[in-house]
């Protein structure tokens, strides 16, 4: 089973006068999100690398994953335990 979901960053906001709104977002897609070990494939909040995470799902804490291209934090997750995560190209990049 799969689920793809983006999520929105915060949005700069503008006056009429200026230029358009940007807003940034980050592509997520669960795979496995019926079972009891779950992955994650997303790209890097900062350099964009596409990561694959593995992943246990109870009990559900605040995880933060950190991308092992750049070393910042990738992405945010509730989850138990990260297992794993390894650096893929991105499926998003054209």
């Amino acid at each position: 089973m799969n689920q793809e979901t983006q999520t929105p960053s915060p949005k700069l906001q503008r006056d009429r006068n200026s230029q358009p709104r940007i807003q940034v977002e980050q592509h997520v897609r669960l795979l496995d999100v019926d079972k009891p070990q779950g992955r994650v494939i997303c790209e890097c909040w900062n350099c964009k690398q596409g990561l694959l995470i593995q992943h246990e799902r109870e009990p559900q804490l605040d995880i933060k994953v950190t991308c092992p291209n750049c070393g910042r934090i990738a992405v945010k997750l509730q989850v138990a335990k990260v297992l794993s995560v390894i650096a893929i190209p991105s499926p998003w990049e054209v």
